[in-house]
């Protein structure tokens, strides 16, 4: 339990001294879920490669292009994208020009790299499915 003495100092902090703890709360979270993040990343990605691979065994016009910190497939007029926002520890996932969807591992601790495995590959199926109605094979 907090004493009288404690309550008033926090009582007496002024708002650039809060927003100077809060930042360096925030920046402590982001270090912490970043290795979750990067985790889910790195399924994620593989996710995507496999997505790649059996679509060109299928001899279809698959791309995965890969750059540091994103990857993003392509199959005809169609992408599929994953970014990790390291400073915030964010992974956004953006099927074609729609939007991102978001998974904050600094802020939702209960986000599991499994999680965005899934959601990554369900959002394959639907790029395998609406490229198969547009382009039969």
């Amino acid at each position: 339990m907090a004493s009288w003495r404690d309550e008033l100092i926090e009582v007496i902090k002024t708002k650039a001294e809060r927003d100077a703890e809060e930042q360096a709360r925030h920046k402590k979270r982001v270090e912490e879920a970043l290795a979750t993040a990067e985790a889910a990343m790195a399924l994620g990605i593989e996710g995507l490669r496999f997505t790649c691979e059996h679509l060109r065994g299928k001899s279809q016009a698959a791309e995965l292009v890969e750059a540091p910190d994103s990857v993003k497939v392509t199959l005809h007029d169609l992408s599929l994208s994953l970014e990790l926002l390291r400073d915030a520890a964010i992974i956004k996932i953006t099927f074609g020009d729609g939007k991102p969807r978001e998974f904050d591992f600094a802020k939702d601790r209960h986000i599991a790299p499994a999680d965005v495995e899934e959601y990554v590959g369900r959002r394959s199926l639907e790029l395998v499915r609406a490229g198969q109605k547009s382009h039969p094979w």
